[in-house]
């Protein structure tokens, strides 16, 4: 079995993708609603959101890996594992968050004080409990506040999947999660509080737990199916049975969510939706060509760009859209804007991972004196 998943390099960028095309929909929805290729280009590209869906499942699954089987490495003790972990996100986190809270107050777009409040927030990775400001400064940073709850959580799942093994944990997990979710939904139909609770367990634990936990499922069925050897594609580590069920999944599930999302109630939309980006996910797992594509130098490195193009793209495509939407028509902004901010946001992920490595490399040079 190859040391490096690199399917999950391509599924990583087509992800990030999916969020651009989202974001660019977002700041100028016009554009996909009137142009050459008629509403459906709008109503693609407003589903891009789901590529954070496929984020949380990459996460768990990355994260559960390499504890995935006997031979594996035991869990870190808490500290030291959100001392890794916080210590890999938050060098590009703050930087960034300093980068656009600048731009921000040079531009006059927030009152100070406001710009303070919200900053504060996202230092501490708070910003998803507080509805007034899930979405301020730049609207994307609100999944940070959910990584940092999956970070705290994590180390207490894998206890209980190494307990329990991989399927009882995962159905634990997502029966408690979704089940919550479907109660406070009936009850927030009748109550103020409860609908609060509904709409901010949205963006945090416990309603988005289940996201994460099917990745880690699948790392731990995958992992020792692939070790085995046994029936399974040497590139992607995946027996056929599960290359069809992946493919069953999205083909039944991914209809049923185009043709019925917008009339079910938001628990079992998200519930399908989730399932359709499993079964899309995992039938690109599945595919031997995603494996080669992924071992790549170029996909490889634009894959690990990714997270700090999340962190930077968004302001860049707000901001572009504020000066082009007077100016041109909607599409024509649209291409304009896309063309302009995506190697601009990528050369800005690299500049910043760059600049994280050299502060990073410093930092060591001096503890080794």
């Amino acid at each position: 079995m190859q040391r490096r998943v690199t399917q999950i390099e391509s599924i990583r960028v087509l992800a990030m993708a999916g969020i651009f095309f989202y974001h660019l929909w977002t700041v100028l929805p016009e554009g996909g609603a009137q142009n050459p290729f008629g509403p459906l280009l709008g109503d693609v590209m407003s589903q891009g959101y789901l590529g954070v869906v496929v984020f949380n499942a990459i996460t768990g699954f990355v994260l559960t890996l390499p504890h995935a089987d006997p031979g594996g490495k035991p869990p870190l003790a808490f500290f030291d594992f959100f001392r890794r972990r916080f210590g890999r996100i938050v060098p590009q986190y703050y930087i960034s968050l300093a980068l656009w809270s600048l731009v921000a107050l040079v531009a006059g777009t927030m009152p100070f004080a406001a710009l303070c409040a919200c900053v504060g927030e996202k230092i501490f990775f708070v910003q998803t409990f507080d509805p007034a400001r899930f979405f301020c400064l730049v609207p994307a940073l609100w999944w940070m506040g959910l990584l940092a709850q999956f970070y705290l959580a994590f180390p207490l799942l894998l206890r209980l999947f190494c307990a329990w093994g991989p399927r009882r944990a995962a159905v634990a997990c997502l029966c408690g999660s979704w089940g919550l979710w479907l109660v406070l939904a009936l009850a927030a139909k009748a109550n103020h509080t409860a609908a609060l609770f509904d709409y901010m367990f949205y963006f945090n634990l416990p309603y988005r737990l289940p996201e994460f936990v099917l990745g880690m499922a699948f790392a731990m069925a995958w992992k020792a199916r692939a070790a085995s050897g046994e029936g399974v594609e040497p590139a992607t580590g995946v027996p056929a049975s599960w290359r069809m069920a992946f493919a069953a999944l999205a083909y039944f599930s991914l209809p049923l969510a185009i043709l019925f999302k917008s009339a079910l109630p938001m628990p079992f939309a998200h519930i399908l939706l989730t399932a359709a980006c499993v079964g899309v996910a995992g039938t690109l797992f599945s595919w031997p060509r995603m494996a080669a594509w992924g071992a790549k130098p170029a996909m490889a490195a634009t894959a690990a760009a990714s997270y700090s193009f999340y962190l930077l793209h968004q302001p860049l495509l707000g901001y572009g859209a504020d000066a082009l939407r007077t100016h041109m028509a909607p599409f024509a902004g649209m291409v304009v804007l896309c063309c302009a901010s995506l190697p601009l946001s990528a050369a800005l992920a690299r500049w910043q991972d760059r600049l994280v490595a050299y502060l990073e490399s410093r930092g060591k040079a001096r503890e080794g004196r």
